[in-house]
């Protein structure tokens, strides 16, 4: 059985996010999920090179794709008569991954990143998939500034260990009542809550379920728990990463 491993995926208590309601929360799952592919489904990036490339690679000039380009401003500008979306759409489709538009932006990433550095094509390198995330600052500088004051120790009227007791006492309450400021103006300003932790392997179990086709039960015997379980586990890590989970697939009546 795999080792449990614990993730965090932002070291901060509240989330800022960018126009597109993006947060480092949400882009450090998505890497993680890319991870996962990369450790348990290894062929959706060698697909994306055996099959793909070599029409990126055709098609490529300069301004052909640039970081910051928009999946929908490349296809009118670049590829208006679609002689390479089809491939990149196929590929997608084939692990499940056609609605998720930032997938085929990092994908184009990738290509261009494989294109310009041949090694990084021969290493099978991802990088291009891990989108910097930049949001404003909630908060200035001098807003949460933090300032205590204490009139000291005076040894004629206290003892030291006393003195410590209550300055510490004091401190305390400072600080709790700086947090509950600043989670209060946080709020006010459209922060939101940061989840704490999440564990490896419920990407490993999104990434199977997603993208190799396997099924809850398939996961269940290689993992060794139980479908409650697994199903939580990956729901979750899809809720961290914005990813839409598959249907699941019917079974056929038989007639």
């Amino acid at each position: 059985m795999k080792d449990e491993r614990n993730l965090r995926l932002t070291a901060s208590e509240f989330l800022a996010s960018d126009k597109s309601g993006l947060n480092q929360q949400v882009a450090n799952a998505r890497w993680q999920f890319l991870l996962a592919l990369n450790r348990q489904v290894p062929d959706v990036f060698e697909r994306l090179r055996n099959d793909v490339y070599p029409v990126f690679a055709r098609l490529a000039k300069p301004g052909y794709w640039s970081p910051g380009r928009t999946f929908s401003m490349w296809q009118s500008r670049w590829d208006p008569d679609r002689q390479l979306t089809p491939m990149l759409m196929e590929w997608a489709h084939r692990f499940h991954l056609a609605d998720e538009i930032w997938i085929l932006e990092g994908a184009l990433q990738t290509l261009s990143n494989w294109n310009n550095f041949p090694h990084c094509r021969e290493n099978l390198e991802i990088l291009g998939f891990r989108k910097p995330v930049c949001v404003p600052g909630l908060i200035a500088d001098h807003e949460h500034a933090f300032h205590f004051e204490d009139e000291g120790w005076d040894p004629t009227l206290i003892s030291f260990p006393g003195w410590r007791v209550q300055a510490t006492r004091r401190f305390r309450a400072a600080m709790q009542q700086h947090r509950q400021q600043m989670q209060a103006l946080i709020k006010e300003r459209g922060g939101v809550p940061a989840v704490v932790r999440s564990q490896e392997e419920h990407f490993d179990w999104l990434a199977l379920y997603q993208c190799a086709d396997a099924t809850l039960k398939s996961i269940v015997k290689g993992a060794g728990r139980d479908k409650t379980t697994i199903s939580k586990g990956m729901h979750q890590a899809a809720k961290l990463a914005r990813i839409r989970i598959r249907a699941k697939r019917r079974k056929l009546k038989s007639r």
